[in-house]
């Protein structure tokens, strides 16, 4: 049975997301990382372990309130002395792995509640005594030592969306592979947003060098020795978060009239680049190519010491010409071009175009269908065509 977060068991579940480390393995749900207090005072890492049958995608229990522990020695208590509810007793979990002892404390005429309040109840029983004696023991290690379903794209589990209940809902994710064309102030932005979620590649365009302007409207914090080195955008960003994705690679290279194949093997794009006017060929081709995209940009200028300007998002979909009118054929020399460090509208720009791309997967309500709009920062009106949202709605 898989531990990853495919499997629907609330029990296994709530456990997976507090951080304990479980695996179900030749019938027995065995809770690895659990420490505990040796008869030396001495703080050790044993397991947990207990049989249970598969039921469908629910896990049952087949020994009441009782579990058992696998460890150097006897669990006691931070002064050394033995739990009281722990007896020798051994439990063979596989020809290779056995516990030795088993632990009974009932918590009442009707046992545990439940699967997941039977093993939390064993586990601070052990781990308290070990807390005293050493603050940084726990028995939730968190979901570095938690194994992810084999075609998930992460390096950790996704417990954010299993604690919101919306996990089935990332379906909508699979099998999308995305370009992401520049990686300046909003293009940073963006693949903060798609690289949690679980789209099966990520790849980064960008032929520039990422410098201490970028740093100052970039999602994350450069280091000092990182901005020395003066590192491509598209290979510094896809290091970054490779921490988290596992399918994002860079081409550092900028995408023209020479290169617009590049683009073709993916379901989506995502385009954010200053130069407005080396957009209109990009956009041309996914237009006749049917591959749909975003286009994002940024007008901002001062204003009796005061910046206005808008933001705009492009959505633009198969056959459908009219987005290219959306989408400026020459840049203004407006005061971003002078890098003014504006990471917030970077973000708020970025935030829009990935709420308009999640509405056009499905995983968002859609009542309005529109693939034009713009914010504006002296009014704070969101103008969807026709339609104008104020903050106030």
């Amino acid at each position: 049975m898989s531990t990853s977060r495919s499997v629907p068991d609330p029990d296994l579940g709530r456990l997976l997301d507090d951080g304990y480390d479980v695996v179900v393995q030749a019938g027995h749900l065995v809770i690895r990382h659990i420490p505990y207090v040796t008869p030396d005072r001495e703080v050790r890492c044993g397991f947990l372990t207990y049989p249970v049958t598969v039921s469908g995608d629910r896990i049952v229990s087949d020994t009441d309130h009782r579990i058992w522990f696998g460890g150097d020695t006897i669990p006691c208590n931070e002064h050394g002395q033995q739990i009281s509810c722990a007896n020798a007793e051994e439990r063979i979990v596989s020809e290779e792995f056995r516990a030795s002892y088993m632990l009974s404390s009932k918590p009442g005429p009707n046992g545990y509640p439940s699967e997941y309040e039977k093993v939390v109840a064993y586990a601070r029983i052990l781990s308290h005594p070990a807390a005293a004696i050493d603050p940084t023991a726990t028995a939730t290690p968190g979901a570095a030592w938690q194994e992810v379903e084999d075609d998930l794209p992460f390096v950790y589990r996704d417990t954010a969306s299993t604690r919101a209940g919306i996990a089935p809902l990332n379906k909508v994710f699979r099998g999308q592979r995305i370009a992401m064309v520049g990686l300046g102030g909003s293009g940073g932005y963006i693949l903060d947003q798609i690289a949690k979620t679980p789209v099966d590649a990520i790849r980064c365009f960008d032929g520039d060098t990422f410098d201490n302007h970028n740093a100052f409207r970039a999602p994350s914090a450069a280091t000092l020795d990182k901005l020395r080195e003066r590192p491509n955008k598209a290979e510094y960003f896809t290091e970054l978060y490779s921490n988290m994705h596992t399918g994002i690679t860079a081409v550092p290279e900028f995408i023209d009239e020479t290169n617009l194949d590049l683009l073709n093997e993916f379901t989506f794009v995502f385009i954010s680049m200053d130069d407005t006017n080396s957009k209109i060929p990009i956009i041309n081709h996914l237009v006749e190519h049917n591959i749909p995209f975003i286009d994002v940009g940024m007008g901002v200028e001062e204003i009796d010491g005061k910046l206005s300007g808008l933001l705009r998002v492009t959505l633009g979909l198969p056959d459908n010409t009219a987005t290219r009118d959306s989408v400026p054929e020459t840049a203004d020399p407006d005061d971003y071009d002078r890098n003014i460090q504006i990471a917030d509208l970077n973000a708020l720009n970025a935030l829009l175009a990935v709420i308009t791309w999640k509405r056009h997967l499905g995983l968002y309500a859609d009542g309005t269908s529109e693939t034009f709009f713009t914010y504006s920062l002296f009014t704070n009106h969101i103008t969807h065509q026709d339609n104008v949202y104020d903050d106030e709605d």
